[in-house]
């Protein structure tokens, strides 16, 4: 249930939010859901609730792909590419599928790398009188030295 928060992120936070830019992987992972759910209705039958469903997740995708393009510099209006057949598809998923700018561009701040693992494992606080282990203090065995201690 953790990875399901790529499909829930646009639609609760930012259902018609064209404005700012989105990294690929949440761009693509919202694209896996929509496309998997679709596919899970298409598969079971039930064609209105897969309409209703379709509608509703049109407006979330065209956001998302407007700051997807946003991304890479390009404008929103890029996905008009669309509407033709097979060159524009192939176009727009070349677009969608190229890494964005590194840097500030006129559509906002590079979007922030979203935490994939999971809550951080927290880390044990050392005492403050106890001695910190340096690098230096620690001892690792190389393939050769253990080798030896088998012989």
């Amino acid at each position: 249930m953790q990875s399901l928060h790529w499909f829930l992120d646009p639609i609760k936070n930012h259902y018609a939010d064209f404005d700012g830019r989105v990294g690929r992987q949440e761009f693509w992972m919202f694209i896996l859901f929509s496309c998997g759910l679709s596919l899970i209705l298409e598969i079971v039958g039930i064609d209105v609730i897969s309409i209703v469903v379709s509608l509703l997740l049109f407006l979330p995708s065209f956001a998302l792909g407007a700051r997807r393009l946003h991304d890479t510099g390009r404008s929103g209006w890029w996905q008009l590419l669309w509407l033709i057949p097979i060159i524009g598809w192939i176009i727009i998923i070349i677009l969608c599928a190229i890494k964005g700018d590194a840097s500030v561009n006129r559509f906002g701040p590079v979007p922030p790398a979203k935490n994939t693992s999971g809550p951080e494992t927290p880390v044990a606080p050392v005492a403050p009188d106890s001695p910190a282990v340096r690098d230096a203090d620690v001892v690792t065995a190389t393939p050769a030295a253990s080798d030896e201690k088998i012989k």
